[in-house]
Formats: C-alpha cells, sequence, structure tokens
C-alpha cells in the first residue's frame, strides 16, 4: 500500500475513533435523538465534512464498529468451526458472551439509537453461517433459515434481558441455555432434512 495512503487509513480510523468515543461520551448524558452531528463534531473537533467523508450518519458510527465486532468475532470463531466435524457450540457460544460483555458500551449505545433490528439482523447472518456449517448446507432452504430465525430472536431477547439485568445471569447458565438451544436447533434441522 503506497505511503499516502496508509497515511489517509491511519488518519481515517483516528477520526472514526474520535467520532465513536465522543457520540458515546454523550450518549451517557443524552437521548440520541437529542445529539446532532453539529454538536457531535464540535466536540470531537472535527469538521462536518470529514464526518460525511467517514460516516453518512449517527447510526453508521455504531454499526460499522458492531459490524467490526461481529465481523472479528466471525473470524475467530470459524477458525474453531473449520477444525470440528460436530459442532458442539462450547467455544463459539462462550464468546459470543464474552463478545457482548466485553463490548458492553456499544451495544448499550446501539439500543438507545433504537438500532437493536439491525443488531438482530447481523445476529441472523451469523447464525445462518454457523447452521450452515453445523448441517454441511450451501444454502438455507425457507424452514431451516425459519430456524435460524428464530434462534437469533430468542439470543437477542435474552442477551437484552441480560444487559437489562446489568449482566447479573451468572455466564455458565448463559451460556449452558445457549448451547442447548443451538444444539435443539441442529437436532430440529436434522429432522427436516432428514425429512421427518
Amino acid at each position: 500500500m503506497p505511503v499516502q495512503l496508509m497515511k489517509q487509513d491511519k488518519r481515517s480510523r483516528r477520526t472514526k475513533a474520535w467520532l465513536l468515543d465522543t457520540l458515546l461520551e454523550l450518549l451517557d448524558s443524552k437521548s440520541y435523538t437529542d445529539i446532532t452531528i453539529t454538536e457531535l463534531t464540535e466536540k470531537a473537533d472535527i469538521a462536518r465534512q470529514t464526518f460525511y467523508r467517514n460516516f453518512g450518519s449517527m447510526d453508521d458510527i455504531l454499526l460499522s464498529r458492531m459490524d467490526d465486532i461481529v465481523d472479528a468475532y466471525l473470524k475467530k470463531v470459524q477458525k474453531k468451526l473449520d477444525s470440528k466435524r460436530v459442532p458442539d457450540w462450547d467455544f463459539e457460544v462462550r464468546q459470543l458472551i464474552y463478545l457482548w460483555q466485553q463490548n458492553e458500551r456499544i451495544f448499550r449505545a446501539l439500543r438507545k439509537a433504537g438500532l437493536e433490528y439491525q443488531v438482530m439482523e447481523k445476529l441472523s447472518h451469523l447464525f445462518t453461517e454457523f447452521h450452515k456449517k453445523a448441517q454441511n448446507l450451501k444454502e438455507l432452504d425457507d424452514k431451516q433459515q425459519y430456524l435460524v430465525y428464530y434462534l437469533s430472536g430468542g439470543v437477542f431477547m435474552v442477551l437484552n434481558k441480560w444487559f437489562e439485568n446489568d449482566l447479573q445471569f451468572p455466564v455458565e447458565l448463559l451460556t449452558d441455555l445457549f448451547k442447548r438451544a443451538a444444539s435443539n436447533v441442529d437436532h430440529i434441522a436434522a429432522e427436516y432434512i432428514n425429512g421427518r
């Protein structure tokens, strides 16, 4: 990569980080809808033009960070999934819970911004990839996709409830709950595939 592009990329990453940090700071004291791009850029000491060079909206700041977090998780667990013949979901589930824990502030901000549906969509994409791997499928039919939506919606709601309760529910019990749910979905999916 040419030096000029590396410098631009580094500046862009730094600008995005400043905007994210500033947005999270503002969310500590204000509602999302009360924050303006002008206020955000002034507090971050960044020109509006620079904001729009990096993002189309304030939602994009949070969604971009969520994408980075979930993509890194997927890359991490994909290696583990590729090495297993039959997924037991222990590593994947545990890592998902840790991901939520370690990025609590981001996920709370996404919720405060009313972007829950986008988070659930990201989970559905993630679980679609896991399900294809578990069932050795290239694509999911409607029944399979409904199972994935069922699981991702349930996981999303449980994680939200966990946040509402300030992460008080023990991680080990949460892990066990999710593993059992994933195993049940795998079992039902296998029945569909075998024509039962």
